[in-house]
């Protein structure tokens, strides 16, 4: 159970509880729903080795009972400091952890607590690493939704056509299959612009003789997926060829790489010495992939400043690419969960270029 988890590690911090909070701030938001499951838009959790509270105002106590049976639910009466600190008075709280990427706004207001704050780095985050079998499901579906709705619009994709509306349908096709939403933004990069690894949808126009980069997905159940594949609209130039052949041969070798146990320098090492071995390895400046779960980009990183083991059950991202100015880019993207001997790939569109005529 991930609360007991995260007591645990509260037991070995030098606090006496830790607080986490929602008020609309997408990365910690993320935090108290895994520990708490609460999915409303404001409240605070206390949490220490023996007891766990969770504070808001009459809005949402009847959603806290339901989403949060496990803990001890407090009404704001008056203000919140007053609320949090007849806990703290009451657990006997000297220090009170809290996440160090809470906004300055809170950490000021949380200042004039009676206690002693603690800043404390990726506790939950640490626990989301790796994947129940429940979660791996969500993810699953979220990634099933996303090949479909590629599926679907590459019907649409065409010379003549705006990226900005190839967008618009991958995104209403994605709530029709089921998702609860989608990312902001879209990559949907054409031509040049494919040299842009994060090239939002624009304006231009799709034309003959392009490849065109997908980076797309939406988020089934609170779980993101996230991928991207390049296809070229008719015959393409035999140098974009090229390049994609060697993005999808150092993509495949990641994947068949990865494994749980290798560091994120390891695994980021195979693709990144295929590609400098094509001659390629300047185009290639970004890691080879993150963590992806309740949040699009989260631990373990798959890059050269990673020495740590990967876990078994982490959700990574293996996205080698290449870009080149003035000519375009290639990328290609799975999700995959880290096993002991392997991984399972949780995409199943194809990553053999797709020439469309």
């Amino acid at each position: 159970m991930v609360l007991k988890k995260l007591q645990k590690l509260i037991k070995n911090e030098k606090i006496d509880a830790l607080l986490l909070t929602v008020v609309e701030y997408p990365i910690i938001s993320k935090n108290i729903f895994y520990v708490t499951n609460y999915t409303g838009t404001y409240g605070f959790s206390i949490i220490g080795e023996n007891f766990q509270y969770f504070i808001t105002d009459f809005r949402y106590r009847d959603q806290v009972q339901k989403e949060s049976p496990n803990f001890t639910f407090v009404e704001i009466e008056g203000s919140l400091l007053d609320t949090i600190n007849s806990i703290i008075i009451k657990e006997n709280i000297k220090v009170l952890g809290f996440d160090q990427k809470m906004r300055y706004l809170e950490f000021a207001m949380f200042q004039k607590l009676s206690c002693e704050l603690s800043p404390t780095t990726n506790l939950v985050e640490s626990l989301r690493i790796s994947k129940t079998d429940d979660e791996i499901k969500l993810i699953k579906k979220a990634c099933e939704i996303t090949d479909q709705a590629l599926e679907y619009v590459l019907d649409f994709v065409k010379p003549g056509v705006v990226e900005r509306d190839i967008e618009i349908l991958l995104k209403n096709k994605m709530i029709e299959l089921g998702a609860d939403s989608y990312w902001p933004r879209f990559t949907v990069a054409s031509g040049e612009r494919g040299a842009m690894p994060h090239g939002m949808a624009s304006d231009k126009v799709i034309k003959e003789g392009e490849l065109v980069t997908f980076d797309i997905g939406c988020f089934y159940k609170g779980y993101s997926s996230d991928m991207t594949r390049t296809v070229a609209v008719g015959k393409i130039d035999t140098k974009l060829k090229q390049i994609y052949d060697i993005v999808y041969e150092a993509q495949k070798r990641g994947v068949e790489s990865a494994k749980a146990g290798m560091t994120g320098r390891e695994l980021d090492s195979v693709c990144r010495d295929y590609i400098t071995g094509a001659g390629y390895g300047e185009y290639f400046k970004h890691g080879t992939g993150h963590g992806l779960g309740l949040d699009v980009h989260e631990d373990p990183r798959v890059n050269q400043a990673n020495d740590k083991p990967l876990e078994v059950g982490a959700c990574v991202t293996i996205e080698p690419g290449i870009y080149i100015s003035g000519l375009g880019g290639v990328r290609i993207e799975d999700d995959i969960i880290l096993t002991e001997d392997g991984c399972i790939i949780l995409n199943k569109f194809p990553k053999e270029l797709i020439t469309i005529k």
